[in-house]
């Protein structure tokens, strides 16, 4: 795994439109000023590494492109607030404990004031998640265990480099969309109650989403003070997963990365621009509607755009001294029956030598995982983070359905709420209530019983509540 850091400023820079007039630079009642740094480290892994993203065995065997973990570090008075997002498929507790032990030890900030979230590349390493996909994945092989003994400190340092560089900033943000792009990947056909998944085509006189999108491009914008400046980070926001590239077994960042860097060249060529993922649970880029597949450099380029659109729309922010609340929160774990458990067992004893499909072998995973951890609380972190009164970062910890993400920004007190999920580890897919008599692979794979989803949501507006008040 090779190290790389943040790009330098680029001399040209691109200027700003006139429209991203800026307020003059926040101060507290102690006259400290509200600064901000961004900084990104190279985490992509070595050969032979287990990737992610599938239920099966596959090294990484070439790059595509690299990835990073890139972290936006902001302060004031002396308190911080860290977003990092990972160029990874999932982060998990353990990770996340790690990582956030080594920010403490080598940046002085608090772990519980760090957000780590993951993008959701299908085409990156794995990770152990201590359960049957461990075996599965063979993450647990010493390149496996090489790649995880290495992340945390690769985080830390991330962090790290970031905080050495703070400085007076002010942020900005605006909401864009991007029609057209993502689709609810699970369809209904006229007088059934059951999902259809993935659907390549559907005739819309009898089949129709069985939910919504997200088309909200979340665009926050830190603004170094002094005239001219170019952003010092950007933090992107959208609901979609990141399934696009044709990597093979090369890594890659897929949608993401093409997004990330599109902006980068058009609005601050040394800039950090980073792009978490929104409630994608149940979203995808298959349109079924026209039967075109988008490719990845489409996909980025189309919210790239989304972003340029709403750049001029960018509001100045009025900053307050970061503030971040966290819950932990233990939810219910599914049953199953004796029967269900016997035709699991029966599913993973041939999925080595078998392509079972996916539905049925997540399904047969998930029975004997949550089995096997039935004696083990199910507990999941929601956080919070705000450093103004007009807008907070959410973190959920899943692939949360977009509904819930949609009910979340709706009852939101701030007027700006992006939503990290995939965030401070993973519980798998969090279905909404109504999604679960509806089955397919989203349901199938959640560990969580149903009602989950509407209680992370009810304890993030608790915070978001408590956070607004004066």
């Amino acid at each position: 795994m090779t190290r790389k850091k943040s790009p330098g400023k680029s001399v040209a820079g691109i200027a700003l439109s006139a429209a991203f007039a800026l307020a003059a630079m926040p101060l507290s009642a102690a006259g400290t000023a509200f600064r901000v740094a961004a900084a990104q480290v190279d985490i992509t892994p070595k050969n032979g590494t287990p990737m992610a993203g599938f239920y099966k065995f596959r090294a990484v065997d070439g790059v595509m492109d690299p990835i990073y973990a890139k972290s936006i570090v902001v302060e004031q008075n002396g308190e911080h607030a860290v977003m990092v997002v990972l160029d990874l498929c999932f982060t998990t507790r353990p990770m996340v404990t790690a990582a956030r032990k080594a920010i403490e030890e080598q940046c002085g900030i608090a772990g519980d004031r760090v957000m780590i979230s993951a993008t959701h590349t299908h085409s990156g390493p794995q990770l152990p998640r201590g359960s049957l996909m461990d075996d599965i994945t063979k993450v647990t092989t010493p390149p496996g265990m090489a790649y995880i003994k290495e992340l945390p400190a690769l985080i830390a340092q991330s962090v790290s480099e970031a905080k050495a560089k703070l400085k007076p900033a002010k942020p900005a943000a605006a909401i864009g969309k991007a029609d057209g792009i993502s689709f609810n990947r699970r369809v209904l056909r006229n007088g059934s109650k059951e999902a259809i998944w993935l659907p390549l085509k559907i005739d819309p006189a009898i089949e129709r989403p069985a939910g919504p999108i997200d088309p909200d491009v979340g665009v926050l914008v830190f603004q170094g003070h002094a005239d001219g400046a170019e952003p010092i980070a950007a933090w992107l926001n959208f609901a979609m997963h990141p399934v696009s590239v044709d990597a093979g077994l090369k890594i890659s960042a897929d949608y993401p990365g093409v997004f990330t860097r599109l902006v980068r060249e058009r609005h601050g060529p040394g800039m950090i621009a980073v792009f978490a993922n929104g409630c994608c649970g149940n979203l995808g880029h298959g349109d079924y509607l026209s039967g075109k597949k988008r490719s990845t450099l489409e996909l980025g380029t189309a919210l790239a755009d989304a972003t340029t659109v709403a750049w001029p729309n960018l509001k100045s922010l009025k900053t307050t001294v970061p503030r971040v609340r966290s819950a932990q929160v233990t939810l219910q774990r599914r049953t199953f029956s004796e029967a269900d458990i016997a035709r699991a067992k029966d599913i993973v004893s041939r999925m080595m030598t078998e392509n079972l499909g996916t539905v049925t072998m997540a399904e047969a995973v998930c029975i004997l995982e949550t089995v096997g951890k039935q004696s083990m609380p199910l507990v999941a972190e929601v956080q919070v983070i705000a450093f103004s009164d007009e807008l907070a970062i959410v973190a959920l910890p899943g692939e949360i359905f977009v509904e819930l993400g949609l009910a979340l920004k709706k009852a939101s007190p701030f007027k700006y709420t992006f939503i990290a999920e995939l965030a401070n580890g993973s519980i798998g897919y969090v279905p909404d209530r109504d999604a679960y008599p509806q089955g397919n692979y989203e349901v199938v794979s959640a560990r969580c019983e149903a009602g989950s989803g509407e209680k992370l949501i009810e304890v993030a507006l608790k915070l978001l509540n408590e956070m607004a008040k004066p």
